[in-house]
């Protein structure tokens, strides 16, 4: 009996305890708190291509679908668990746009089992991009023991501590798939701060063709940064970044004391940086890094072949130094009137694997424009061909591009009205910026010069053939634009000048009508190819008046090496009314690559806040391009479409903003029409399409063209262009 009152006692006592402790430890605000929450994203997508892969308007994705048209919905869930003062929690629960169109009805059925092309949600439940699938993103743990370092996390990092020129912010669909080990602490009164990382290379881009290869899962970055700041006046730094892509050695085939590993891509990047700052009215900064690059010639590409191929590093043995100066002057005579001053040069074998691959804009020049970012008049990467349409359509990107300093720039899976990325890998020039405000009045300007750390002839190495180029060309470089993951091309000689005025100004009417204008110029030349070594054939190969070429008459600038196998004579052909001449005019002269653009826009519009909670604006925009791009005998690298001549587009947007009690409402509407009239030269006869060009290439029967040497079409009508798309979204927060 005795022990029976005690067990009741105790379990009394027990009650009384476990119904204490929940307010004692509310009291002390030290128990376990989960803090939950989310966002909700709805988009609308419609526009005039008629497109529905995906709910993007573009990628490059092998496989993965782009469009412009439909809805989706996407959930994010944000859970912050506080275990202790010392210990954090953070993670998030995704769903992700992709195909998830609402046309999907849910998710259901669909093409069993899935396959590679599934592009619309058209294997519906049996494909993750398309069944509205859950995943985990954004998983790290926080400790803070309160000695030795600040912090430590484990798990997932956006990695936007470091520096965008050595290991950079992944971009935003992506911000916290990065998984690192990393160390903060500080010294010296956090005079001295430092961050130390251990970063797993993510095995579908960080390395030569966008892999880190069939091992992946020893690879990693390690990272370290340093910065001393000793006085307000002054700070310096220093990084350092290794990346190790290791895979199993085939040559080791005894398996009883395991398996050794053999490198296949290493890069290690350094850099020096320090500011002095002179109080509010002076700021400068510089920085200097230098890379290293080995990528094994067995494990990975020996090279790309020419003028082809696509690589996210270089191939081989690489070198190379990057540096940047910057200088601000904040209103030092008082009137209103600030200087932004920068100085840079990115090597051209200046490569970071992990740089900044979209969410960075590392140069102060607004670079080109985005309307205009692939080869083709109307942003078609390969348009000659067959099937080879426009993605971004013709009214590309509807902003200024942002500049990354690395080849492999990331503009996949984004919408029309967002920033496009371009690789600044080789510029090296001069940036000036003044900025004037005065009561309702902004004005801003730009002069940048660009001359390029890539100009050189065969790729800096007259004595290698073409074909064994460790220099991925990607898209190469023609067109209108500057082709955004484009930084090398066999021959160049090219230069820059960009001219950019912006102002604002509020006028004092109603509530304040917002008008704002921008006029901007660039002037580009490239010479490209500039010694007559470099021509393909010898004097007199193509002799003229219907007589063939003789193609033996070879012209090599060193032993053996040639541009004959890029730029191929012509055959003498005989056009539908009896006209007989060349296929196409032979390159026999330097200035047939040769490379002029006077681009010039001009935007005008206004904006009103019409209550506290919706901003409308609206803008018009005039592009004119005069461009000399080659001729026939260069035929842009015979892959893309020629766009030598004439340009004259127009662009008519329209942007509102509604907030309503944590829900946001966002529409960019956008109307591009225009024209191109094309200017490819003489010295070839005419062709006219016949029933299949017209049906393979969308040309009218009978119209005025010429086929390549690879068999693509050019056509030489005048072109008119139109599209029309919107983008909607919802944003509720919760």
């Amino acid at each position: 009996m005795k022990n029976r009152k005690n067990v009741v006692r105790g379990a009394c006592a027990l009650t009384v305890a476990v119904g204490l402790i929940p307010g004692a430890a509310m009291a002390q605000d030290s128990g376990p708190k989960l803090t939950i929450g989310g966002t909700t994203y709805t988009k609308y997508l419609w526009g005039t291509q008629r497109d529905q892969g995906a709910m993007y308007n573009f990628t490059t994705v092998p496989g993965e679908g782009y469009g412009d048209n439909g809805i989706g919905t996407e959930l994010e869930l944000l859970l912050n668990a506080k275990i202790s003062p010392q210990v954090e929690v953070n993670g998030r629960i995704h769903s992700r746009f992709n195909q998830n169109f609402w046309t999907n009805f849910g998710g259901f059925g669909g093409r069993n089992p899935p396959t590679p092309d599934c592009t619309a949600g058209d294997c519906g439940e049996f494909d993750p991009r398309s069944n509205q699938y859950i995943k985990l993103r954004g998983m790290s743990v926080t400790l803070r023991p309160g000695y030795l370092i600040d912090s430590a996390l484990i798990g997932a990092t956006d990695l936007g501590q470091f520096d965008p020129f050595v290991i950079g912010r992944v971009r935003y669909i992506d911000r916290d798939n990065a998984a690192a080990i990393m160390l903060q602490g500080s010294n010296f009164e956090r005079r001295l701060t430092w961050d130390a990382a251990r970063i797993s290379l993510p095995r579908l881009w960080a390395g030569p063709n966008f892999s880190t290869g069939a091992f992946h899962a020893r690879d990693a970055a390690y990272g370290f940064q340093a910065k001393y700041t000793p006085n307000e006046l002054f700070d310096v730094g220093g990084i350092f970044q290794y990346a190790n892509d290791q895979e199993v050695n085939v040559e080791d085939t005894n398996v009883d004391d395991g398996r050794d590993l053999t490198p296949r891509y290493r890069n290690g990047v350094g850099g020096l940086k320090a500011g002095l700052h002179m109080g509010s009215w002076l700021d400068v900064r510089g920085a200097a890094y230098t890379s290293y690059s080995n990528a094994d010639p067995i494990l990975s590409p020996a090279n790309f072949g020419g003028i082809g191929g696509y690589s996210a590093v270089l191939a081989g043995r690489h070198t190379d130094q990057t540096y940047m100066l910057n200088a601000s002057l904040n209103d030092p005579l008082d009137v209103g009137l600030s200087l932004n001053f920068q100085l840079f040069s990115i090597g051209a074998d200046y490569v970071a694997v992990m740089a900044s691959r979209r969410e960075a804009d590392v140069l102060l020049t607004e670079g080109h424009d985005g309307s205009f970012a692939f080869p083709g008049p109307s942003n078609a990467s390969y348009g000659i061909y067959k099937g080879n349409p426009t993605r971004i359509g013709y009214g590309g990107w509807t902003s200024e591009a942002q500049q990354v300093a690395t080849i492999n720039v990331d503009n996949d899976f984004t919408d029309f009205d967002e920033p496009m990325a371009e690789t600044a890998i080789g510029w090296k020039g001069v940036t000036a910026n003044p900025v004037y405000a005065n009561g309702a009045l902004e004005v801003g300007g730009e002069y940048s010069f660009i001359t390029y750390n890539t100009n050189w002839q065969a790729y800096g190495d007259a004595s290698k053939s073409l074909n064994e180029s460790q220099y991925p060309g990607t898209e190469l470089d023609s067109g209108v634009g500057h082709n955004y993951r484009t930084a090398y091309q066999p021959f160049q000689d090219k230069k820059t000048h960009l001219i950019a005025l912006r102002a604002k100004y509020v006028v004092d009417v109603l509530k304040g009508i917002d008008v704002f204008g921008k006029f901007k110029y660039i002037h580009e030349t490239d010479k490209r190819m500039n010694d007559p070594r470099f021509l393909p054939y010898a004097s007199g190969a193509c002799a003229g008046g219907g007589v063939a070429c003789d193609n033996t008459l070879v012209n090599e600038y060193s032993a053996g090496n040639s541009t004959s196998g890029i730029y191929s004579n012509p055959n003498v052909v005989t056009n539908s009314q009896g006209d007989t001449g060349y296929q196409f005019k032979p390159f026999d002269n330097l200035a047939d690559d040769d490379r002029l653009l006077d681009y010039t826009t001009f935007t005008a519009g206004a904006g009103y806040q019409f209550t506290d909670d919706l901003y409308v604006s609206a803008s018009y925009s005039k592009f004119f391009a005069d461009l000399l791009d080659g001729n026939t005998a260069f035929q842009a690298y015979n892959n893309h479409e020629m766009a030598s001549g004439k340009h004259n587009k127009n662009q008519v947007l329209v942007k509102a903003r509604y907030i309503l009690s944590g829900v946001e409402f966002g529409l960019e509407g956008q109307y591009a029409f225009g024209t191109f009239r094309p200017d490819f030269g003489d010295g070839y006869v005419v062709q006219f399409a016949d029933d299949t060009i017209a049906a393979d290439h969308g040309v009218a029967v009978g119209s005025r063209g010429f086929t390549n040497r690879n068999g693509g079409w050019n056509t030489l009508e005048e072109r008119n262009f139109e599209q029309m798309r919107v983008k909607a979204f919802m944003k509720a927060q919760f």
